[in-house]
């Protein structure tokens, strides 16, 4: 950290007139710029009311850099000589420095007001010149770019103009100069921004301008709203889901009964002897397409009319052992190796177990039929903060950012037969259980599906000192 500058210390004496300066109260200070500091003395204790004044005896030259006495009462001392003293000054040059520093100082305080708002301000606050040089940069904008003031003060604004707007956004300064004509100016837009880091983020814009001296300074108001995006994306998917889910109540209420009644003659018409293979294939055809769309149902029906979770004590790990069960027989058969970690021992959790098997069900199914010629599925568990964590990793061809994205919309799949319900299903169950779900992969390299649920014990009741992961391999 920078060594803050020397305080300028002036002395002023007073004759018993009316003081000009008003008290300096506000704790900010001009950065770079040295503090100036006014001592006020008199030959009596109380000159004006309210005002701090010592006495003059109690002046000592060599503790200042300059000492204005407009009516030599300093000659009055014994122990001063004004001629063997540089930092004296008196008379009429005296008393015009005096007013000229109290009123630099109140110009100096409201500087220093509006340098202090600026500074403190949430928003990020960026001001350049004509010539398109960072002349003001706030501590909101360190954090949002991660250059600091010292390293941006001075720079071309190119250090911090998005990509697509580097070789563009001199051409909009040189325009406005020349023509005066505001296109963005007094508006307020979005775009997205890169930290120093090279993190991209969406950010809200505005812009004005400001004529002082016959010089024009641009000023951007930026403000990070990745969290206000997100809020909209969930809202937006809220309302997309009581849409959806108005319209799939209906086709489901629609088409049960029609589903049923083409089902049953299927199967009555094949258990009739006079029809030859071709139409008995037919027939088979039929009944195995209206349960898949049987099935379709059930799975729309589940997702806009889920029962309420029905939570109650229970055991991650016993959750777990239960799905695998199911696909022992399956995993072997394809090839599938599991492998179990346990990174931390697991306490209690509070949640459906039905809904729970439903969600690990899905997942583990996913995971296989991501692995068609076999390969390894890790299920690692953990405790993270108040969640207790759940892994499940495949080594399969992985996805691409855009399907990552998109996987947990209702009705979105890449898969010919999939109703594409099953993860907007498992994301539904696990909020309801104030956890989520997110997905991390990579092509080529598998992908790995988290559950995050929360604990029922608090966080002060978790053991301090963790076992080491325990690995075992499931066939």
């Amino acid at each position: 950290m920078a060594t803050p500058p020397k305080p300028i210390r002036i002395a002023i004496v007073l004759n018993g007139q009316e003081f000009l300066c008003h008290t300096v109260t506000v704790p900010f200070s001009l950065e770079g710029y040295p503090p100036v500091e006014l001592v006020l003395y008199a030959a009596k204790p109380q000159i004006q009311p309210g005002l701090e004044v010592k006495l003059l005896p109690e002046l000592h030259p060599e503790q200042f850099d300059l000492i204005l006495d407009g009516q030599l009462l300093m000659a009055g001392r014994h122990d001063f000589s004004p001629d063997q003293t540089d930092n004296f000054v008196s008379g009429p040059p005296a008393d015009f420095l005096q007013r000229l520093v109290c009123h630099l100082q109140e110009l100096r305080q409201k500087q220093e007001i509006n340098s202090g708002i600026i500074n403190s301000a949430t928003d990020a606050m960026v001001t350049i010149n004509e010539d398109h040089i960072i002349v003001g940069y706030n501590h909101a904008a360190e954090e949002m770019f991660g250059y600091t003031r010292e390293e941006a003060l001075g720079q071309d604004l190119l250090l911090i103009v998005p990509p697509p707007y580097k070789n563009l956004h001199r051409g909009y300064l040189k325009r406005y100069l020349a023509t005066r004509e505001a296109h963005v100016l007094g508006r307020q837009r979005r775009l997205n921004a890169f930290r120093r880091d090279g993190r991209e983020f969406p950010l809200s814009i505005s812009f004005s301008v400001v004529e002082i001296h016959d010089s024009l300074y641009f000023t951007a108001i930026m403000r990070d709203i990745t969290e206000y995006e997100a809020l909209e994306d969930r809202v937006l998917q809220t309302e997309r889901l009581a849409a959806v889910g108005n319209t799939v109540a209906h086709i489901a209420h629609e088409i049960k009964n029609p589903l049923l009644i083409i089902g049953g003659f299927a199967r009555q018409l094949l258990r009739v002897p006079e029809f030859d293979d071709t139409s008995r294939h037919q027939l088979s055809t039929i009944a195995e397409e209206v349960v898949h769309l049987e099935e379709m149902v059930a799975a729309m029906r589940d997702f806009v009319r889920r029962p309420p979770a029905q939570k109650r004590q229970g055991e991650i790990a016993a959750a777990i052992a239960q799905a695998l069960e199911k696909f022992q027989d399956s995993f072997r058969e394809h090839n599938i190796q599991v492998r179990q970690v346990v990174e931390t021992p697991l306490p209690a959790a509070s949640f459906d177990p039905k809904q729970l098997h439903q969600v690990l069900l899905n997942l583990l199914k996913n995971a296989q039929e991501a692995m068609p010629q076999g390969g390894e599925i890790t299920i690692a568990s953990r405790v993270r903060g108040a969640m207790v964590e759940i892994s499940i990793a495949d080594t399969g061809d992985g996805m691409p950012p855009e399907v990552v994205d998109s996987i947990f919309q209702p009705y979105f799949t890449t898969k010919e037969t999939s109703t594409g319900l099953g993860l907007a299903i498992c994301q539904s169950i696990i909020q309801e259980h104030g956890g989520s779900i997110f997905a991390d992969s990579t092509p080529g390299r598998g992908s790995t599906f988290t559950i995050q649920l929360p604990l029922t014990v608090d966080a002060d009741e978790l053991p301090q000192r963790l076992t080491e992961p325990e690995d075992r391999r499931f066939r």
